[in-house]
């Protein structure tokens, strides 16, 4: 079933969810790490609503939750982006280790933890790359 952003962003946050804990290689490379993740869709010239926010929190290899959020909720994370930024690499076309040393989206949270655990980021987009997804802007 194809899942439209932003219009089914409820479902599309339960489907990653899924996705990411069917991932064998997410629950090794998130091993004994707890992380609350904020990921934002911003608006840009393509889409011009408001923030699209989803909250990812992982424990000792699994995606215990994921939700749209309201807001700036708690995160020890976050991952900020324009709309058509996030529409290409869902779509596999950018590369989110290189998105984010070119500035294409901002970071927040200790940056060495993230670079240990690049790997599980990784594996998170990776889950959120594989969701049958429509972008409606």
């Amino acid at each position: 079933m194809t899942l439209r952003l932003p219009a089914d962003a409820g479902d599309w946050a339960d489907a990653w969810r899924v996705h990411i804990n069917d991932r064998e290689a997410f629950a090794d490379a998130a091993a004994e790490f707890e992380a609350t993740f904020l990921f934002e869709i911003q608006p840009d010239d393509h889409y011009d609503g408001d923030p699209i926010r989803f909250r990812v929190v992982l424990a000792d290899g699994t995606c215990t939750d994921t939700a749209v959020a309201d807001g700036d909720d708690d995160y020890d994370f976050a991952v900020r982006g324009p709309y058509d930024a996030w529409t290409d690499l869902l779509s596999g076309d950018l590369d989110v280790s290189e998105s984010v040393m070119d500035g294409t989206f901002d970071v927040a949270g200790n940056t060495m933890t993230l670079l240990r655990r690049q790997d599980a980021v990784s594996e998170m987009v990776a889950a959120a790359q594989s969701i049958d997804t429509a972008f409606e802007h």
